[in-house]
């Protein structure tokens, strides 16, 4: 009994990816983002009791939640999908994950496959962008000048990695689906 408990169903889902370099850079790139919030969190009440208490406001603090909160969630982004916890609608792949689930992992190749390809578009176009706010940090930055000011190349950078990573990602899960679709376990 015990051996029959071993030996996987022939319905039973895949294994989750396996964690290679990439899945670290990720888990790294998420930890990054889970450290900024926790940073962000304390400038935020150090904000809160430097208006109450002390009636002197941090410089800033808007300008830097705004591009904390944009960096955070690409930063975040590939790791998010890679943990299978993005939002979509799993009504169809339910469906299809009991009754045909060879075509489950073809439409899932299909789906990952165009998440990929549009990801390499963003990234292609917003490139022009980071490439910017790299040479003209003087025309590129968030704030109020002569009061507080950021440059935005920092943010840029980060949003062009997370958006790669997540193409990357896209790709990788369209793979392992492909090889799921043709009975190949990783």
């Amino acid at each position: 009994m015990a051996e029959e408990a071993a030996i996987p169903r022939e319905d039973a889902p895949p294994p989750r990816m396996p964690s290679g370099p990439f899945g670290r850079v990720i888990g790294v790139m998420n930890a990054v983002g889970t450290l900024w919030i926790i940073g962000l969190m304390v400038l935020i009440n150090s904000d809160i009791f430097g208006r109450s208490f002390l009636h002197h406001p941090i410089a800033g603090v808007p300008e830097l939640v705004a591009f904390s909160i944009v960096g955070i969630v690409f930063l975040q982004l590939a790791h998010t999908l890679r943990s299978g916890s993005m939002t979509r609608s799993d009504v169809l792949l339910n469906v299809l994950e009991r009754r045909a689930p060879r075509a489950r992992f073809v439409l899932l190749t299909i789906f990952h496959l165009l998440g990929g390809a549009l990801m390499l578009i963003v990234a292609w176009k917003y490139w022009p962008s980071v490439v910017a706010a790299w040479q003209h940090p003087e025309r590129n930055f968030m704030g109020n000048p002569g009061f507080f000011t950021i440059p935005q190349w920092p943010l840029f950078i980060l949003v062009f990695l997370g958006i790669v990573a997540t193409a990357i990602q896209f790709l990788l899960l369209s793979w392992n689906d492909f090889n799921s679709a043709r009975g190949v376990r990783p």
